[in-house]
């Protein structure tokens, strides 16, 4: 049997990347957060934190926060059950996902269940290929990711696909690619990329022309907003979803570089295989959710 104060304090330096900050947010001293993270270390026979600055989760650390966070999921669940006014407290839930679902769909599909549940998110945010790389990390406790295999003790479900296309504004089309889509046309426009995980253009540039190494200038933005708006002003050309674009599509504000080619992320949603009302909501929200992609 663990000691969950234990587990809480450790916890918390991994959360706030740092005993000051855990301490003040646990209401206790500094001190007592470090014995409480050595007591643990001491009762398990293991090293679960690098001293680092940020700290970080040994492998035993991250299976360490993983169970944490599936006791609390677990003590959550109860709570609302036993509540007979559906639960009176609210429930945090960490949740991994991409920066364009979460910038266009999204929102629309959990807002019910996280009103009805009185659901606290805690959104991280990181690239459809990697956000699964969180859950095996015990960092959150259900993912959207490309991966259609499961953890152990996890479950999968397929929710949908974003398509996406290489856009650009009227104008830059019309200058750089007056004879339709080539790779020469494509060594005087830039392209612009999320970041250095992104490689939806990579993707294209494959399916366009049989081969990922193509010779083009790179521009890169990490944030869907700015993206958007870049591609909108002409700086570059750029993969974004059809739910972003379809009516500047329509409209001719942006052209479809490399039509008909387009790109499809299948996803998936990764959650722990715990009953919990509010993760329950949440997962019935995601799987039910309206046309959004």
């Amino acid at each position: 049997m663990y000691d969950y104060k234990l587990l809480e304090a450790f916890a918390a330096v991994v959360d706030f990347k740092g005993f000051e900050k855990a301490a003040a947010n646990l209401f206790i001293t500094q001190s007592a957060v470090s014995q409480r993270v050595r007591q643990l270390e001491e009762s398990l026979g293991q090293i679960l934190l690098v001293r680092s600055n940020p700290p970080k989760p040994t492998e035993a650390g991250k299976k360490i926060i993983a169970h944490w966070g599936k006791v609390k999921l677990l003590e959550s669940g109860l709570a609302e059950e036993l509540s007979e006014t559906g639960g009176s407290d609210y429930t945090t839930l960490s949740i991994g996902l991409n920066a364009d679902t979460l910038a266009t769909w999204f929102f629309d599909a959990v807002e019910n269940a996280i009103r009805k549940h009185r659901i606290l998110l805690d959104l991280h945010v990181d690239d459809q290929d990697e956000t699964h790389r969180l859950m095996r990390d015990g960092e959150v406790a259900g993912c959207i990711t490309t991966r259609e295999k499961p953890f152990q003790s996890c479950t999968c479900t397929y929710i949908g696909s974003m398509t996406y296309r290489m856009y650009s504004a009227s104008d830059i089309y019309d200058k750089f690619f007056p004879n339709g889509l080539s790779a020469d046309a494509l060594k005087d426009v830039p392209v612009i990329i999320y970041n250095e995980k992104d490689t939806l253009h990579l993707q294209m540039f494959e399916k366009a022309f049989g081969k990922t190494l193509i010779n083009c200038p790179k521009m890169y933005i990490p944030s869907v907003e700015q993206y958007f708006d870049a591609v909108r002003r002409g700086f570059g050309i750029g993969m974004m979803p059809d739910n972003q674009c379809k009516d500047l599509l329509e409209n001719g504000v942006l052209k479809d570089v490399f039509a008909p080619h387009v790109v499809k992320a299948p996803l998936y949603w990764h959650r722990w295989s715990i009953s919990s009302s509010p993760m329950d909501a949440l997962t019935k929200a995601l799987i039910n959710k309206p046309k959004l992609l």
